[in-house]
């Protein structure tokens, strides 16, 4: 996890289907009829396929996704946070918005601007691949915060250079679980901490 969970978008597509009839057959008897079909001309207008986004750009060519970061829909709220965090490391690794998602004076927004940072300074991107959508849990809710767990299946994050070279990659072999603690700040949502829940042995 960059900042928080992503969402996976599922493009469907519909086809359909003509049916066809046979008229019954008709005995020695029946007077035949033979009915010409009218011919029918329908005009289909070109289907457009909308443009896949890329995974990763260096022309600041990908806009932002929709920000989510108002009202009650806790869990919209954490996976359009998440979105925006991994577009920025993705895309526009641009240190002065990070104050957009992450509370401002946070260990979080420290960390999180360093890493952009060096993505910029060094001419690199960082890409998040999951295995599936995440799973969200809210814990508890204030009027001015709300904590919540998030389970992912984090495949690997990916670290690229312009030319589409992969320069590191670390892989993750099971899923990772997140505790998150959001805060209100102004009438908006901006996330306080994102830390990995680390089991506890306990031994007696």
């Amino acid at each position: 996890m960059l900042v928080a969970g992503i969402v996976i978008v599922v493009a469907s597509a519909c086809s359909g289907h003509t049916a066809t009839t046979g008229a019954p057959a008709t005995s020695a008897a029946t007077i035949e009829t033979t009915v010409r079909p009218r011919s029918t001309t329908t005009a289909t207008a070109p289907s457009v396929t909308p443009a896949a986004t890329p995974e990763f750009s260096f022309d600041d060519s990908v806009p932002p996704p929709k920000l989510v970061n108002t009202g009650t829909d806790y869990v919209a709220i954490l996976k359009s946070l998440g979105a925006y965090g991994n577009w920025l490391a993705a895309h526009r690794p641009d240190p002065a918005r990070v104050s957009t998602i992450i509370a401002a004076g946070t260990t979080l927004h420290d960390r999180f601007a360093g890493d952009l940072t060096r993505l910029r300074d060094n001419g690199k991107r960082l890409i998040e691949e999951l295995g599936g959508p995440s799973e969200y849990t809210i814990i508890s809710t204030r009027p001015t915060a709300f904590s919540a767990k998030s389970v992912e299946e984090v495949l690997a994050h990916k670290t690229v250079v312009a030319s589409g070279r992969v320069t590191s990659v670390e892989r993750r072999t099971a899923p990772t679980t997140y505790l998150m603690l959001v805060v209100l700040v102004r009438g908006h949502w901006y996330l306080a901490s994102n830390e990995v829940d680390r089991p506890v042995n306990v031994h007696l």
